[in-house]
């Protein structure tokens, strides 16, 4: 509905314009799309609608609060609810595409994606929505470390046991490089639509962020990227973006940096130079748009 709206008042802008210009040396599609190439930040939103948030594990379960609270984007969601295990209980995320269907306008969002919204973009899915996509990324190294030591979802039980499982007894624990060979790389395979992911898939994976993605951030930049995020979209911030819903440590909800010395010099080479595009189109992004901590300080 709102989409349809902004279009119309952008025809009613072709017609005024017309009526004061020349018809024949101004078609109206000229017009319109002249005014749809307009760099605004509802124009911009229009561009990468219906959104379609690729969210990687432990890189920021909580920026469904940013999308989700955009202008219009959601209806049926309070304007100041919080998406959280305190309002929706402990398995929020498994429930969060039923309630996304339920709550947003799916011209504006996408939300067919399985449980715990893990998706992965096959070559088909990618082209429906290329432009589309807007992502959190984080340190590869310390994204497996978050995973590893994850006290909810049990990561490195095999298999996987979700927080929401009755039975939270794991049959075996596996060792660090078992874990490695498990949840390493799945930036990049999510991104290429498949694991496991291998170096010959790390081109197809830069190329899908430079052409494919309408935002990437960081989870540890995250008052940045939420504050990147409005000012290239639009929309207010709320204090509700910068709370923590998937904290590492849910006994002190303490997202920390870990001690990499325990890889022992491992490095995921598949992911570490997606990880550095993405570094490179996000400053690019603060610098074309003049976002830095300073400009934030209204967030």
């Amino acid at each position: 509905m709102f989409v349809g709206l902004e279009i119309a008042t952008v025809l009613l802008w072709v017609v005024a314009v017309s009526a004061v210009w020349d018809v024949a040396e101004v078609p109206e599609m000229a017009l319109l799309q002249r005014h749809l190439e307009i760099e605004t930040p509802l124009m911009r939103r229009l561009k990468a609608s219906p959104m379609f948030w690729l969210h990687i594990p432990k890189c920021g379960t909580s920026f469904a609060n940013t999308v989700m609270h955009m202008p219009n984007m959601c209806p049926g969601l309070g304007e100041n609810l919080s998406i959280d295990d305190e309002q929706f209980g402990k398995c929020f995320e498994h429930t969060l595409q039923v309630n996304c269907l339920r709550w947003c306008d799916q011209s504006l969002i996408h939300c067919n994606w399985p449980i715990q919204s893990h998706q992965f973009l096959s070559d088909e899915k990618y082209e429906e929505y290329k432009g589309k996509f807007v992502a959190l990324l984080r340190q590869p190294e310390q994204r497996l470390l978050s995973a590893y030591n994850d006290d909810g979802d049990l990561f490195r039980a095999e298999p996987y046991i979700s927080i929401c499982a009755e039975n939270r007894t794991p049959e075996r624990i596996l060792s660090l490089d078992e874990f490695k060979s498990k949840w390493a790389h799945w930036a990049t395979g999510q991104i290429v639509g498949h694991l496991p992911a291998t170096l010959a898939d790390v081109p197809v994976a830069l190329q899908r962020l430079r052409e494919g993605f309408a935002f990437v951030g960081f989870q540890e930049e995250w008052d940045l990227s939420v504050c990147l995020f409005h000012t290239k979209f639009g929309g207010p911030c709320r204090n509700l973006e910068f709370l923590d819903t998937r904290p590492s440590d849910r006994a002190t909800g303490n997202t920390s940096e870990y001690d990499t010395s325990i890889l022992d010099g491992w490095v995921d080479e598949i992911d570490g130079p997606v990880y550095t595009e993405a570094q490179r189109l996000f400053y690019d992004d603060l610098k074309r748009y003049g976002v830095s901590h300073e400009t934030c300080q209204a967030c």
